[in-house]
């Protein structure tokens, strides 16, 4: 009895980006990495079902899942063509720049726009579309197909509001700091 391992999709990283040698990356569509991202140990990107495109400054954490686990099954309630729903076609997804997908979340939105945070445990569905500046909180959640507008807050019980603070320089400039102290820290070990 034989048993295959997953196909590794072809990968384009610059060199100022870091895909740490125990990631996980399945599939057979393309990855594409930003510049100075960085993907942590366990992270597990999957482009089975179409490509994924991760932009600059992004940080995807240990043990969160980056990708379509499978083809889907529920219906897409903005599609008016049942063929169209029926036929297995690739699904890509894009992540915009400066964003961070904390440890443990499950992310297979079709989009998420720049500067937003997906925290600890939290679960974006297939084909959601996640605007610029939002952040899904610890455990919460995003329905399939849902789109969430730009700067929207989702917390506690899936409640949700508008943040209107303006600090959308600051969130990005806080990322760009974190890669550099988390690529520092991977040279410092390497060192050793």
């Amino acid at each position: 009895m034989s048993t295959s391992k997953p196909s590794k999709p072809p990968t384009n990283i610059p060199p100022t980006s870091s895909l740490h040698t125990l990631a996980i990356t399945t599939g057979t569509y393309p990855l594409t990495i930003g510049n100075n991202t960085y993907i942590h140990l366990r992270a597990h990107l999957t482009t089975t079902h179409g490509p994924l495109t991760i932009g600059s400054h992004c940080i995807i954490s240990e043990k969160a899942s980056v990708g379509y686990q499978s083809h889907s099954h529920a219906s897409n309630p903005n599609s008016n063509n049942e063929e169209e729903e029926k036929e297995e076609k690739v699904q890509a997804m894009i992540l915009s720049d400066h964003i961070v997908i904390e440890p443990k979340a499950q992310v297979e939105a079709s989009q998420i726009g720049e500067g937003t945070v997906v925290e600890t445990g939290a679960r974006i569905g297939r084909g959601a579309v996640v605007g610029k500046y939002c952040t899904i909180g610890a455990l919460c959640s995003v329905g399939p197909y849902e789109d969430v507008p730009d700067h929207t807050v989702i917390y506690g019980n899936d409640e949700r509001r508008i943040d209107r603070s303006g600090t959308d320089a600051l969130r990005a400039k806080r990322v760009e700091q974190h890669v550099e102290v988390l690529k520092k820290a991977e040279l410092a070990a390497r060192k050793k």
